[in-house]
């Protein structure tokens, strides 16, 4: 194994950063990487290297990270303070607070790597941001609300249940908070204004994982303060009073400046609020917070050309909100550049022709042609007779290249070494070869440390909660309205309420054990919701109505799906060695989400009954690869493949990918759609009834009825919701005996149901590739200026950008004023009424970079992959559904690049109800993976169509959808012969004890109900024990009317055992009846013998064979029945 670092040490550009001489000319990408990377190795200072700009930061920070890990990191801002204002990324945000929080708790060198923007921001004072650093331990003095204030000084929000960085709650005697330096929250517990334990706990379950003597907690915002607050306001106040003669309207600019000095008073930190923190007497700059460290400037003049031009727009906006009575006239928000890089001694890396004289490094790009893998292992074996050979390559990729020399007949540690590191990609350096997966299979790694904790939010739950106003169906009475959870005192007894409205004002009141008979109304959008009048039979007779139309629907589902059951298929026989090499030909490392999937479609292949599962991924999670598995084992049992594609230039891109993921193995592939002139057209056609080709790929022409298969054996179909069940059963009703295959990052709801009902199986991939980023989703007013410079910010990046506008008869005025508006780019209009031919050719050219800006309709919602659209900017995003905006935004972020998603809303309109809640989802759903979870919650903002096709089901607006399904799942389980046992209420109640949850322990209702559901599907003695240590780990030490509600619950276990007959509560007593087997069976003397020892007051008579217990309602009885039922337990035992 070849030490790399060991490579590059005499290299002159090295040697000239380690010794500080200012001669290095012109580096490339992978050169300055790789100079950087071994000067710091041989070195060991921190270096903070200034890039251009953000974007040309980030792809250094990529490159690099491989090499370093942890010991590079990325410190970005946001360049424009207009975007920041409306729409502040929260990942960015927390990176920020991570890299400071590094720098001040960790003294390791590092490579920073940044921007002129990030540098020329006025940061808190690194002494300023220590201070705030708050250092907690066990039996240490501290009031609990102390420490919430404390909290939120440092910027951290408060929120009901912990799902994200910079983010604490609080209930009960605990503290939860998430420090952003630590990979788990951590939970803080109080005994009086004592910390009685401090412990780290995981986000989805929020139980402990583990115990910890100390933390620490780290600021969570830069706008901290550590100085008089009055001397601040005072010169933001003197500032204000030197506008007041040129400001149009004085009155609302004050107004607005006090409003903001109000917020910064009270510790409310919103992201627009950085342009007051230039009033403020303790400031630094980033690079003020590392003592020993090289300055490295790379280069001068990109640094100058981009920083001018974003001044100058951040000016224009400040600009603006003066005109606009919305801030101060006030333009030192940023400090000098120069002045802040001169103090540090800077290194300046020289732009590529600065002089003749300048030191090159002696690193050179390699050309490695592109090349089936027994030509790669040729061109090895030649170059290694004139180059020494080093390969960065993963394990997988080892042992492919190993089996093709093996193949070849030569060992391939003959030719090549390895180096210790993974490389970005491949270089020359004098005689020496250095090649990577990009060189060798066509890929490129990349690993970002991208840590994202924003990963395990708990959003999805938050939707489908209970909110008061919400409606809800209640089993027996219909739907009414939720009013939230009451305490009512009966009798002494506090018992919890749920408190439904229907009809006429009547108010039903349902203790919270039942809960379960109350389910959430969820329905269609726009459908008017009619309350029930309690104790009326309509619901009643709706619900008989419903339940014929599911019985129907029930018997032709499974009607359907059992023909295909009982129909005799072909089984695909077991891997085998050529299954093995095309698998290990995949250049990148599967996620355990596509080797499961995998695994279960080639089990379903292997059954004689057809397969027809749903392949349920993100967008470029790596569907593909695996229908690329399925379609080879198919084909080597010599079936034909057909892949279906809901756009021609999708089946042209899956084509391309086919060919190229194929050209190892003797497979023929065609592509049929309308634009394969008819001559080729019809010798497609007749080779694939001859049986010549093996994957056929195409549009909906592959199942027209002049096309005829030899063999089918597999169907695939590609983004399966752009399909209607017409289309999809047309293929089926070709052979019933073939597998089908269905892709798609967003089920459409009917098809989800149909995975949720049990009927056609489902396979998830939840786990993005290593290389790819969250969309940043802004949700914000349509803006002009907002506009112009996001798409002046993706273009200064190389980039492309799709503007997405719906409305045909406008499309072509949006595309001037955007022309008008960005006067150097390129701009394409594409629509649905274009006919095909003008669309594919706009599409075409805007993939092959002739367009930079692609105004368009819904068009471009079907899959097709750009990687070089990482902008996305949709007007009236309000008018979308969810699933669909979902798709649309997913077409952005299909590289390594950060993409930016702007869902934008006409700022004069009032949004309705069902829209908010869209536009909140798509942008909690930030994270990739959340494809499943969307159609999910589209299930309840769009409803569903009846399963089997086109009507709308009237009746899921009647009932609702989750009676609906219960009723639909009950239906198809008797359909096919499937007795569900039913869940026995417990019979023996107890009510006497008085728990409950009071309101100043719990104050959400969710959690509540939480309790209630958790404590009902409790069955066991140890269950109840865990849950009970579940909930004093989440809220502390519970009070006694919890406990009680623990005791009561553990009681009616007890009593509801086989030893029990009845449980009953009198006036003046309580009886047991023990039932005649158990009765009989105990030694009668013994167990007379227990019971008197308990208490003389238990009455023990015999009738009909049954010993009955009776006891008197004296003090402490309930104590007694408790004793009496451990006995008789122990008894049995």
């Amino acid at each position: 194994m070849i030490n790399f670092y060991q490579l590059l040490e005499k290299d002159p550009a090295v040697l000239a950063l380690n010794n500080n001489v200012e001669k290095i000319n012109g580096l490339t990408e992978t050169e300055e990487t790789l100079v950087l990377a071994t000067s710091f190795h041989q070195q060991q200072e921190t270096k903070i290297v200034v890039k251009g700009n953000m974007y040309t930061a980030q792809q250094l920070y990529y490159r690099l990270y491989p090499l370093l890990k942890d010991d590079v990191l990325l410190f970005t801002m946001e360049e424009s303070l207009r975007v920041e204002a409306v729409a502040a990324s929260p990942s960015m945000y927390a990176n920020q607070m991570e890299v400071l929080t590094t720098l001040c708790l960790d003294e390791k060198p590092k490579i920073i790597i940044t921007h002129p923007m990030a540098i020329i921001r006025y940061l808190p004072k690194k002494e300023t941001f220590e201070k705030q650093i708050l250092n907690l331990s066990i039996n240490q003095k501290y009031n609990m609300n102390d420490l919430k204030n404390d909290l939120i000084k440092s910027g951290y929000k408060q929120t009901a249940r912990i799902d994200q960085p910079l983010t604490f709650s609080l209930r009960g005697g605990v503290i939860d908070v998430f420090s952003i330096q630590d990979e788990k929250p951590i939970r803080i517990e109080f005994f009086d204004d004592e910390i009685d334990s401090i412990r780290y706990f995981d986000i989805s379950t929020q139980r402990t994982i583990k115990q910890i003597k100390s933390c620490k907690i780290v600021p969570a915002s830069l706008l901290i303060f550590d100085e008089s607050f009055a001397s601040f306001e005072q010169r933001v106040k003197t500032q204000l009073e030197r506008d007041r003669k040129k400001a149009i309207n004085y009155s609302t600019l004050k107004e607005n400046v006090e409003r903001d000095i109000s917020y910064l008073k009270k510790n409310i930190f919103e992201h627009y609020l950085y342009r007051y923190q230039c009033f403020k007497e303790n400031t630094a700059s980033l690079l003020d917070y590392v003592k020993h460290k090289q300055v490295i400037i790379s280069t001068y003049d990109d640094i100058r050309a981009n920083l001018d031009l974003i001044l100058d727009e951040n000016y224009e906006y400040i600009g603006e909100l003066y005109n606009n009575n919305a801030g101060l006239n006030y333009y030192s928000i940023f400090d000098d550049f120069d002045r802040v890089v001169e103090k540090h001694k800077p290194y300046y890396i020289k732009s590529s022709f600065a002089s003749l004289d300048g030191i090159k490094s002696k690193v050179k790009m390699t050309y490695f042609p592109l090349l089936p893998l027994d030509k790669v292992v040729e061109e090895i074996v030649r170059l290694s007779k004139r180059n020494k050979i080093i390969l960065s390559i993963n394990k997988t990729q080892r042992e492919l290249l190993e089996s093709a020399f093996d193949y070849g007949k030569y060992n391939l540690d003959d030719y090549v070494q390895f180096t210790d590191v993974e490389l970005f990609e491949g270089f020359n350096y004098e005689e020496i070869m250095v090649l990577t997966a990009k060189e060798l299979f066509g890929v490129k790694i990349v690993k970002g440390r991208y840590e994202n904790k924003f990963k395990d939010a708990v959003v999805l739950e938050s939707y489908t909660d209970l909110k008061i106003g919400d409606y809800v169906v209640h089993n027996q009475h219909g739907i009414g309205r939720y009013e939230g959870i009451v305490t009512k005192k009966i009798q002494n007894k506090h018992r919890d309420y749920l408190q439904i409205r229907y009809k006429d004002d009547d108010l039903l009141l349902v203790p919270l054990e039942q809960f379960k008979l109350v389910r959430k109304f969820l329905a269609a959008e726009g459908v008017g919701v009619r309350l029930n009048k309690l104790g009326s039979k309509s619901w009643e007779r709706s619900k008989q109505r419903i339940q014929a139309e599911v019985n129907d629907i029930a018997e032709r589902l499974v009607n359907l799906y059992s023909a295909r059951e009982e129909n005799i298929g072909h089984a695909f026989s077991k891997d085998d060695e050529n299954t093995r090499k095309f698998e290990a030909n995949f250049p990148y490392q599967l996620t355990e989400d596509q080797e499961k999937a995998i695994a279960e479609i080639k089990y379903d292949m292997e059954q004689p009954r057809p397969m027809d599962r749903l392949l349920c991924g993100d967008v470029g999670f790596g569907k593909t690869e695996v229908a690329m598995v399925a379609a080879f084992k198919a084909v080597k049992d010599l079936k034909q493949v057909a892949y279906l594609c809901p756009t021609t230039i999708l089946s042209l891109q899956h084509y391309n990918t086919f060919l190229d993921r194929f050209r190892d193995f003797p497979v023929k592939i065609k592509l049929l759609n309308r634009y394969v002139v008819a001559s080729q057209q019809r010798q497609i056609i007749k080779e694939l009834k001859e049986g010549k080709i093996d994957i056929l790929i195409g549009t909906h022409r592959i199942i027209s009825d002049d096309v005829e298969f030899a063999d089918l054996g597999l169907l695939i179909i590609d983004e399966e919701q752009r399909f209607g069940v017409q289309a999809k059963e047309k293929i089926k009703e070709y052979k019933k005996s073939i597998d089908v295959l269905s892709l798609s990052a967003t089920p459409i709801p009917r098809t989800l149901q149909m995975s949720l009902v049990g009927v056609m199986s489902l396979s998830q991939l939840d786990t993005a590739p290593q290389d790819r980023m969250p969309i940043q989703t802004y949700v914000v007013e349509k803006n002009d200026s907002l506009i112009r410079e996001v798409i002046s910010r993706e273009l200064a990046r190389n980039g492309q950008v799709f503007y997405l506008y719906n409305n045909v008869s406008n499309i072509y005025n949006v595309a001037r004023k955007i022309s008008v508006m960005i006067p150097n780019a390129t701009v394409a209009v594409g629509h649905g009424k274009m006919n095909r031919e003008e669309i594919e050719d706009v599409m075409y050219r805007f993939i092959n970079k002739e367009f930079s800006i692609l105004i368009c309709t819904t068009i471009i919602e079907t899959g097709i992959d750009i990687p070089n659209v990482n902008t996305i900017i949709i007007e009236d995003a309000d008018r979308f559904g969810l699933a669909q905006l979902y798709q649309i935004r997913g077409r952005v972020g299909r590289s390594n690049k950060i993409a930016y998603a702007y869902l934008m809303y006409h700022s004069n309109k009032q949004l309705s109800e069902t829209a908010t809640k869209r536009l909140q989802a798509i942008k909690e759903f930030t994270e990739l993976g959340s494809g499943y979870k969307i159609a999910m919650r589209d299930l309840t903002i769009r409803g569903a169509g009846d399963l089997l096709g086109e009507r709308q089901a009237g009746f899921i607006n009647t009932i609702g959808m989750s009676l609906y399904l219960e009723m639909l799942n009950k239906a198809i389980n008797k359909q096919k012969g499937i007795v569900e046992e039913e869940i026995e209420e417990a019979k023996n109640k107890v009510s006497e004890i008085d728990g409950y949850i009071p309101g100043k322990f719990v104050s959400e209702d969710i959690e509540k109900l939480e309790i209630y559901q958790k404590l009902a599907i409790i069955n066991t003695e140890k269950d109840l024990i865990n849950y009970n240590k579940e909930l004093t780990d989440y809220y502390g030490k519970l009070p006694a009317a919890i406990g009680n509600l623990f005791e009561k619950k553990n009681l009616e276990l007890m009593l509801n055992t086989d030893r029990i007959a009845s449980y009953d509560e009198y006036e003046k007593e309580n009886r047991i009846a023990l039932t005649q087997e158990y009765s009989s069976s105990i030694d009668g003397v013994k167990f007379f013998e227990k019971i008197s020892k308990i208490s003389n007051e238990i009455k023990l008579r015999y009738i009909k064979g049954q010993i009955i217990l009776v006891f008197e309602k004296k003090k402490n009885y309930m104590d007694r029945i408790a004793k009496v039922l451990e006995v008789i337990n122990d008894l049995w035992d």
